[in-house]
């Protein structure tokens, strides 16, 4: 189990200070908390993108911050130039949270928890955002990042997290050791 403070979370992913709602902000920072409570890590810089990748070459918190940050430059660079405007907030939160699932879907022992092994990706994410209540523009974030789910995107704030998410993951693959 990790114990994590909401203050340390901020200091490993500061782009949760991109948030400008402070509500939502403190939800999402909950929602982090409560996977890190149930997961079997130590910490969070130990957990790797994936099972059988090195946490310090290709990170599970080096993912997140990358696409959350790639996902915040171009929800900027939208609403410079869209006449109807991206919510900027939704974008980085559903950014933040889009992977949440990886916290208990990983084993520290390697491979994947029976959560992993049984449920498929995102929707512990799903949950999460359901019980914390937030706006199903986000949830829709969070289930359509991954076709695994088979959810389209149906908002540029879910396309613009699923392109980003895949370009950091594609530079994570250019790391892998299979």
């Amino acid at each position: 189990m990790i114990r994590v403070t909401k203050e340390e979370i901020c200091r490993l992913l500061p782009q949760f200070n991109l948030i400008r709602d402070a509500q939502l902000k403190d939800t999402a920072l909950s929602m982090w908390q409560e996977a890190c409570g149930r997961s079997d890590w130590e910490s969070l810089e130990a957990i790797p993108f994936g099972p059988g990748y090195d946490p310090v070459r290709a990170g599970f918190l080096h993912h997140v911050a990358l696409g959350t940050q790639y996902s915040y430059v171009v929800a900027m660079a939208y609403n410079e130039l869209e006449p109807v405007p991206v919510n900027v907030d939704y974008v980085v939160a559903g950014a933040l949270l889009h992977d949440v699932s990886k916290i208990v879907e990983y084993s520290s022992e390697g491979g994947r928890t029976a959560w992993g092994t049984h449920v498929s990706h995102a929707v512990y994410g799903v949950v999460l955002c359901e019980k914390y209540g937030l706006p199903i523009e986000i949830t829709h974030i969070v289930a359509s990042h991954t076709a695994k789910l088979g959810m389209p995107n149906k908002s540029p704030e879910a396309i613009i997290v699923a392109k980003a998410d895949g370009i950091a993951a594609g530079c994570v693959h250019l790391f892998e050791d299979k």
